[in-house]
């Protein structure tokens, strides 16, 4: 009985290593293509003309004093959720963009990314 115990327990020590190994591999590949997306953004997209056209990049470095001015709930919702929190602030402000860009007679695309 001692001896299945200690088969068992070997084979759950392998596994745990080999499935802790599978994962730094996966991390590793995950970083990569961060790093590979990162690169890329940064880049303007070509159009199928092959002609690259200037794009227009816009961060909002006070996404959470925007969300509480908004809604004083969004001061204790960012302390629990700000990826959520800048979603929503990226995404009315999207929203505004445009719609200010309409007012203004600018056929324009506004969109977000990474938020």
């Amino acid at each position: 009985m001692s001896l299945l115990l200690a088969i068992l327990s070997l084979l759950v020590v392998v596994l745990s290593a080999a499935l802790g190994w599978a994962l730094l591999r996966l991390q590793r590949r995950v970083d990569a293509l961060h790093s590979q997306i990162g690169e890329g953004a940064s880049m303007p997209p070509t159009p199928a003309s092959g002609r690259v056209r200037p794009v227009i990049k816009i961060e909002i470095l006070n996404p959470f004093e925007l969300a509480v001015r908004d809604t004083p709930l969004a001061g204790p919702a960012a302390r629990l959720a700000p990826r959520m929190i800048e979603r929503i602030v990226y995404s009315r402000a999207a929203m505004q963009i445009a719609e200010q860009l309409k007012a203004q007679g600018v056929d324009a695309q506004v969109t977000t990314h990474g938020a």
